[in-house]
């Protein structure tokens, strides 16, 4: 399988981690750029497990060809709709598949639909399966390949604390937009005023952190919010120390199923998040976590143990269909079935 997207970072960012997954799976080889997060381009430990990062120009000059001469079928990452992309890939007679990782909507779809070989989509929830059946597309073109923990399962070990409630926030990207305001830190920070028994730890992704620090003092808040970089495994004990896994995001951006609340639910831990993503509603129906409005002001938290231990609970079973394993079989089943269905055909 030739796998696409336009950017990679290996081991620090979610979807780089899908697509290397179903790389080791596969077989095949990645073609990527070096969009953000200070990825390097022609590394030798990537070109060893066949995956090929280039410069943002050279990526755009090479992957024609890449396409074009592929002897396997192609599998697209796509963030937005792309019509470079989907020019190049109706030149090739390959099969196509797309992994989708917003909600769609409709100028999206209209997308897809050009696409000459699209054999199937992949989506991130069975919600965002059914609005694709809405715009058009059949029930057999549609896969949900859920999101995937990058952490282990593993049941919540900590007890709570009411005195001491840990939040974590591990959704650090400074790549796009304002990402203190729009990815819900500054809302964070007036939260702490708020909950003087609340306390924040943000892991990082890159050094931009000036502004946010200052943010922090304006609001005398320097011993309640740690910044931090963490490695594999200090990522995971950060999940563990935490009590609440946060992303109270204010504006629409991109991933609709943000993975550090998966990877937090597969911790056992309960979230909080805004009505932004889609992911709300399952946080709701399952009662995983609290749910708030954006662009709204912080409220002071009434957390009860037994509601928390019950919610910590339940995230816990929630995540047993957000794993790696189950991820890539959703996909590699996709992908069978439609080779099935044109069997049956001929």
């Amino acid at each position: 399988m030739l796998i696409i997207n336009d950017f990679f970072k290996r081991n620090k960012e979610a979807v780089s981690n899908q697509m290397e997954y179903l790389l080791n799976k596969t077989g095949g080889k990645i073609v990527s750029a070096t969009r953000f997060m200070k990825q390097k381009a022609f590394q030798k430990e990537d070109r060893l497990d066949k995956i090929y990062i280039y410069p943002p120009i050279l990526y755009n000059v090479l992957l024609p060809f890449y396409v074009l001469f592929s002897k396997d079928d192609i599998h697209i990452f796509e963030e937005e709709p792309s019509l470079y992309k989907r020019l190049i890939c109706n030149l090739s007679t390959r099969k196509l598949y797309i992994s989708m990782y917003r909600e769609p909507y409709h100028e999206y779809a209209n997308h897809l639909k050009k696409y000459k070989n699209l054999s199937g989509i992949f989506v991130e929830s069975d919600y965002h399966k059914e609005k694709l059946i809405q715009y058009g597309f059949k029930k057999s073109q549609v896969y949900v390949s859920y999101t995937p923990a990058k952490v282990p399962r593993k049941n919540n070990e900590k007890k709570l604390d009411l005195s001491h409630v840990n939040l974590l926030f591990a959704s650090w990207n400074n790549a796009e937009g304002d990402p203190l305001s729009e990815r819900g830190l500054i809302y964070l920070l007036n939260l702490l005023v708020i909950n003087k028994n609340f306390y924040l730890t943000v892991l990082l992704r890159d050094d931009k952190t000036a502004k946010f620090i200052e943010e922090i003092r304006s609001r005398n808040l320097e011993n309640k919010v740690k910044l931090l970089d963490v490695t594999e495994k200090e990522l995971i004990e950060e999940f563990d120390k935490c009590d609440f896994v946060v992303y109270p995001i204010q504006k629409k951006l991109t991933k609709d199923i943000p993975n550090s609340l998966i990877d937090g639910i597969a911790r056992g831990k309960p979230v909080i998040l805004s009505t932004i993503f889609g992911f709300s509603k399952i946080v709701e129906t399952e009662k995983i976590g609290y749910v708030i409005e954006p662009n709204t002001q912080p409220i002071k938290f009434d957390i009860r143990e037994k509601e928390y231990y019950s919610m910590s609970k339940k995230a816990f079973e929630v995540s047993k269909k957000y794993t790696k394993d189950l991820y890539v079989k959703n996909i590699i089943k996709g992908y069978k079935e439609k080779i099935n269905d044109e069997d049956s055909d001929n």
